[in-house]
């Protein structure tokens, strides 16, 4: 029933900022019924005008309901801020990278784009425009950006489901129960032995998280503020509520603020003295391999407090450069 659809969208727009995506979905589905016509493989059937009323007046409702929100236009307008304004954060993030073939995300990616062209090729049935619209639009996002890979997936899978249909009808029948069962258990009893340890788990925070360090920052409290690698911040504050992070995974506010861009400039070494000074960075908490740790090991201002396998955390004395100014 199309009346679910708005209280969806007013849910959805207070939970998650893809909601963007489910109106372009939702528009490419009616634009789709406006165009009658045969292109080749492709064929657009009109939608009867009562039902095209009725799937405007539901897109209009949606969009209305999104302002049912506590920031009003702002949350509304958000997704298209971060489009066109956060361009820090797109270019940086790993999630906003495009997809690369050649590791499994990739290769998965092209399996999906061969399995399309082939049943293409391979069936004789007709392409409805409104699923070549959302199958386009569907690569398009998961080939752009690494995380809209799962929307490509979910778009094409009619599509695929349909380009199947060769298989056997399902036969009563000829069902066995028991082999199912046994089928069922096999796995559940895989991913059982399969599912890590909290003990393992544990080990692998401490191969990428400073766990380490958080015994020494409880009992030596930073006195002044204090640069973070910016994948330990969310980490940090949530393991000791003490710790004041300088930047963290919540990239837009570090963007809006102008942080982004000097803690950008700081991996470069671009001036890093000058950024260091210009928020008085006493301490700092980095990854052993970083250009930075490099060159703070070799400054005598900086002086080395800690150092584990994953992690070293500098001080700089009141009164040595221009920081303790």
């Amino acid at each position: 029933p199309l009346w679910l659809v708005p209280p969806l969208f007013c849910l959805w727009i207070n939970t998650h900022g893809s909601w963007s995506i489910g109106l372009i979905v939702f528009a490419i589905i009616i634009a789709s019924g406006m165009i009658e016509g045969s292109w080749g493989k492709i064929t657009a059937v009109r939608w009867p005008p009562a039902h095209l009323r009725k799937l405007l007046i539901t897109f209009l409702a949606s969009v209305a309901v999104l302002f049912v929100n506590p920031y009003g236009y702002r949350l509304v307008s958000y997704p298209f801020d971060m489009a066109f304004h956060q361009k820090l954060n797109i270019s940086h993030v790993a999630e906003w990278v495009s997809v690369n073939f050649h590791d499994v995300r990739g290769k998965v990616a092209l399996i999906l784009i061969i399995a399309l062209l082939l049943g293409a090729l391979l069936k004789g049935r007709q392409w409805k425009l409104h699923e070549l619209g959302l199958v386009l639009f569907g690569l398009y996002c998961g080939l752009t950006y690494i995380r809209f890979l799962m929307l490509a997936g979910i778009l094409a899978a009619p599509l695929l489901s349909k380009f199947i249909d060769s298989v056997p009808p399902y036969r009563r029948e000829i069902d066995k129960p028991v082999l199912n069962a046994a089928i069922i258990l096999s796995v559940l009893a895989f991913m059982a032995c399969g599912s890590p340890s909290v003990s393992e788990l544990q080990k692998s925070i401490g191969e990428s998280y400073p766990t380490r360090v958080l015994p020494f920052l409880r009992s030596h409290p930073p006195d002044g503020p204090t640069l973070n690698f910016y994948l330990w911040g969310g980490y940090l504050g949530w393991e000791d509520r003490s710790f004041k992070c300088f930047i963290d995974s919540r990239v837009d506010i570090f963007e809006y603020a102008g942080v982004l861009k000097d803690y950008l400039d700081l991996l470069g070494l671009k001036k890093p003295e000058a950024i260091l000074s210009k928020y008085r960075i006493r301490y700092v908490l980095f990854p052993l391999d970083e250009p930075l740790t490099f060159v703070l090991t070799r400054d005598p201002d900086w002086k080395l407090i800690y150092k584990d396998k994953v992690c070293v955390m500098f001080k700089r004395e009141e009164g040595m450069g221009s920081a303790g100014n």
